[in-house]
């Protein structure tokens, strides 16, 4: 198949309708569909290298091999960020208070490294869009365009406690990626569930339809033909590599957009990439649109001169367009990486270090005979609560952030101060998570003690905290400034600590204490206010989901990209004719969620806008 991919002969110098820019999930949704009309031409380019059928990107736990491995992964770091520490996703193993901002590096893009959870975003996450003057970006329409690039397979009868629910109607069938439930969980998870009922908290039955509050069984994408990784090179480029109005370009690194001007705005031309050591040039007919992800979009778009002036001049890229706001208004989900549990032995528990051993083989082989592929854990076990299911200080937490916002609102912008509105108005919702329970039986790095050890990590939801994004040079292989701004808003802190303080009280449930040997992080010693706020300042980590770099939003209240859905204004970029951005940087506030199923539904959304721009 790799014979199929583009030649730098077929790329340099020629005209197509569209050049694709990354060749992540949402690039290779656009390149797909877009391509589907034969009478359109398009050029996807992509840094990374095609892994087509790459053993380590084909099986469900390979994402523990290639994540944080520079063969496959970007490695982008943050700046140190003051009084906390990233102790558990580094290269090394050690403690740094920067974070790494794993990006998978190939076609496929995250999709190739990520941890295969399938879960789409609370109705109201999605309404907030087009509450904040995004018209027609509302959870009915992404709903529609996200089940387009699904194909769930429903799970066999079973009689198991932990069960896979799901509905019917809230799921695709027809799409390229297969979605399933993953065969082989921990025997944690069910533990973790019958605990969480003691405290009030339900199983859902429907956590793909807009309302996910609760813990559930997540699917993943897994296809159970195979028992391998379903990803978006696999599911929307592989198969379609014979078009011949399709040229798809790896290890092509994309330098800068081409502009010219017309009267006052910018037309996008082509763009300049380096391939081989050598520097091209591909030209678009009709547009450039950039899929370059919440990190690399903002960065090319300011390599190209559109850009706050403020942070172009200085690096001595010329001003093309003055927008301040690329790269502005960026969150991310912070994760406590380190409340773990031994597990007693002799309960059958399942971690991926135990998965190795041989009885847990033969009883794998029992269950589920030789045929479909190798067995390998997957994450599974996901819990999401709004902020007064964990927290006894929820209203006191609430009223504290609205006072501050209201000391100060006068002296916020426009477009910051309606996403804190709403931000605020989900946080007192009932229903509205705002932070993510995993259950995670898995050891970074391996451990060979034979025991089985399983973390129950939270995340926080909807981060009021803003970072920003921008080029630290104007030579395009350096990689940008990354300030997430971590805890800049102690909100999200508090949550966060409320959040551990819930995980104890759970853990010292039935059935999870009966079946857990002893916590072992934080430990029998970290029991007070104050030693629990320290242990979570050093115990973080991303969970690598940011969004907001290339906002979607009315020009007003600090927009990157044109909000109207009519011809030729969507998802444009404000003082161009033809830049488009179409990737998770466009989004205003963060889902709840792991975000591979939110972009697919933006992607394919973005296709059906352009289609409709241009009659296709």
């Amino acid at each position: 198949m790799d014979q199929k991919l583009a030649g730098v002969s077929d790329v340099a110098d020629k005209t197509f309708d569209f050049v694709v820019v990354g060749g992540g999930l949402s690039g290779c949704v656009l390149a797909s569909r877009l391509s589907e009309n034969p009478n359109v031409t398009v050029a996807l380019l992509e840094a990374g290298k095609a892994y087509i059928n790459d053993p380590l990107v084909e099986k469900v736990d390979g994402w523990m091999e290639v994540m944080l491995n520079p063969e496959y992964d970007w490695l982008f770091r943050t700046t140190p960020q003051a009084g906390i520490t990233n102790s558990v996703t580094t290269p090394d193993g050690k403690p740094t208070p920067s974070f790494y901002w794993s990006r998978g590096k190939g076609l496929g893009g995250s999709t190739l490294i990520n941890f295969l959870l399938w879960t789409r975003p609370q109705r109201e996450e999605i309404d907030a869009v087009e509450k904040l003057g995004n018209t027609g970006w509302n959870w009915e329409r992404f709903h529609a365009a996200s089940k387009k690039a699904e194909t769930f397979h429903a799970p066999p009868e079973s009689n198991e406690e932990y069960r896979p629910l799901y509905n019917s109607e809230s799921v695709g069938n027809e799409g390229p990626i297969p979605v399933s439930f993953s065969r082989v969980t921990s025997g944690t998870e069910v533990l973790f569930q019958k605990a969480l009922a003691s405290h009030g908290i339900e199983t859902i039955t429907d956590a793909l339809g807009g309302e996910l509050s609760g813990t559930w069984r997540t699917a993943s994408i897994i296809d159970p033909k195979t028992q391998t990784r379903s990803h978006a090179a696999k599911g929307y480029i592989y198969p379609f590599l014979d078009r011949p109005n399709l040229k798809v370009l790896t290890e092509a690194y994309v330098r800068h957009v081409l502009t010219k001007k017309d009267g006052d705005e910018l037309v996008a031309t082509g763009v300049e990439f380096e391939h081989s050591g050598n520097i091209c040039t591909v030209n678009a007919g009709k547009e450039v649109i950039l899929n370059a992800g919440t990190i690399k979009s903002p960065h090319i778009l300011e390599l190209s001169g559109i850009g706050d002036r403020a942070i172009l001049e200085p690096l001595g890229i010329p001003v093309q367009l003055d927008l301040p706001p690329v790269g502005a208004n960026v969150q991310d989900h912070l994760i406590m990486g380190a409340y773990v549990y031994e597990m007693r032995s002799g309960h059958g528990i399942i971690t991926s270090d135990t998965i190795k051993l041989p009885e847990f083989q033969t009883k794998l082989r029992q269950a589920y005979g030789e045929a479909g592929g190798p067995f390998a854990l997957a994450l599974s076990g996901a819990t999401f609560l709004p902020l007064h299911q964990f927290s006894d200080r929820a209203d006191e937490i609430i009223q504290a952030q609205e006072k501050k916002f209201a000391s100060v609102s006068t002296k916020l912008p426009l477009g910051l101060k309606e996403q804190y509105d709403v931000q605020l108005e989900m946080l007192r919702s009932p229903t509205v998570p705002d932070i993510e329970i995993l259950v995670f039986p898995f050891s970074i790095p391996p451990n060979d003690s034979g025991k089985p050890f399983v973390a129950i990590l939270p995340s926080i939801g909807h981060p009021f905290s803003r970072g920003t994004i921008h080029a630290s040079s104007a030579d395009p292989t350096i990689q940008p400034t990354i300030e997430p701004n971590y805890f800049s808003e102690e909100i999200d802190f508090e949550i966060l600590v409320d959040s551990v303080k819930f995980i104890r009280k759970v853990t010292a449930t039935s059935p999870w204490k009966e079946t857990a040997e002893q916590e072992i992080l934080p430990g029998p010693n970290v029991v007070s206010d104050e030693q629990i706020r320290e242990f979570v300042k050093q115990n973080l980590s991303t969970t690598w989901h940011s969004v907001g770099s290339c906002v979607m939003l009315p020009k007003d209240k600090g927009g990157v990209i044109d909000t109207k859905l009519k011809a030729s204004t969507a998802d444009i970029v404000y003082g161009t004719k033809n830049l488009r951005v179409a990737d998770l940087s466009i989004l205003p506030i963060i889902p709840s969620v792991h975000t591979q199923a939110t972009t697919y539904g933006i992607a394919e959304q973005a296709a059906d806008i352009i289609k409709a721009d241009y009659g296709l």
